[in-house]
């Protein structure tokens, strides 16, 4: 992918694949002193802060997306059931 969205995408992964990287870091170098215990929370905000920014997105996406592309939907029935009738009503 190219672009805005692109380069959004890209920076998610990056986020998600820290994230990844202390909690495995913490699950193999616990037991040491070297990893701190507040790796485990910073993971949590920066997890939830990227849920909150994909849910937003998501939300935001679709109804742009629609506005520009339109909806495209069949109106399929028997004869005479109102088929015209509601397509000159939408």
């Amino acid at each position: 992918m190219e672009g805005d969205l692109g380069r959004l995408y890209e920076r998610w992964s990056h986020t998600l694949t820290q994230a990844l990287a202390h909690l495995e870091a913490y699950i193999d170098f616990s037991e040491d002193d070297n990893v701190e215990e507040e790796v485990l929370a910073r993971v949590g905000v920066t997890v939830r802060a990227l849920e909150q920014e994909i849910r937003g997105h998501l939300r935001d996406g679709r109804r742009g997306e629609l506005l520009r592309g339109g909806v495209r939907a069949v109106i399929a029935g028997p004869p005479n059931v109102g088929k015209s009738s509601l397509l000159n009503l939408l």
